[in-house]
């Protein structure tokens, strides 16, 4: 009798905590991959736009989808980034520039010939705070690789309204960030 008590207890233990059980981690990207590129062939001399590894402030260049409340960063318990912050953005960007500049091979990836162009680009500030405002500071550099022409340098700061309840309306207002940067880039004219 006493074994069978201790069996459904544990039975009863485990059918209690299975029902408290957390929902399923979801894993985020800013959506790169779903951009359609220029499928057009471009000509062995097209000249090569290399995006450099974007970077971000330290506590932002994670895996966590952050928001902001005061001096307080808050985790998102069931999202993350399906990579680093910096490689999601570094993606997007060369995605936009890739269609913005269709005259150019774009890309994230060394290759064997020097890029005629190089994007550096600076984040200082990428925040979502709990009102659902965002906001984005950048500064970046089209750097050609002709050393006597000069360098680009531009800075910009962008901000934009959202849902933040979810961690799908965190990411969409993250884009949405992220996208005006990369339209403000692209509208510069690259000289190659």
């Amino acid at each position: 009798m006493t074994r069978l008590m201790t069996r459904s207890a544990a039975l009863l233990a485990f059918a209690l905590m299975s029902g408290c059980a957390a929902p399923p981690m979801q894993f985020y990207t800013l959506g790169a991959p779903a951009i359609a590129q220029n499928s057009g062939t471009l000509p062995a001399s097209a000249p090569v736009l290399n995006v450099s590894h974007v970077t971000l402030p330290d506590y932002l260049d994670s895996q966590d989808i952050l928001i902001r409340q005061g001096d307080q960063l808050d985790r998102s318990p069931n999202g993350r980034w399906g990579s680093r912050l910096s490689q999601g953005v570094t993606d997007l960007l060369a995605a936009h520039l890739g269609q913005d500049w269709p005259a150019y091979v774009v890309t994230t990836q060394p290759l064997a010939e020097t890029p005629a162009l190089r994007l550096a680009v600076n984040i200082s500030r990428l925040d979502l705070d709990s009102s659902g405002q965002g906001a984005l500071t950048a500064d970046w550099a089209l750097i050609p690789s002709d050393e006597h022409q000069p360098i680009q340098r531009s800075r910009g700061s962008f901000t934009a309204q959202g849902t933040v309840t979810t961690d799908s309306g965190k990411v969409a207002l993250t884009r949405t960030l992220v996208e005006q940067l990369a339209a403000r880039i692209a509208s510069m004219s690259p000289r190659p």
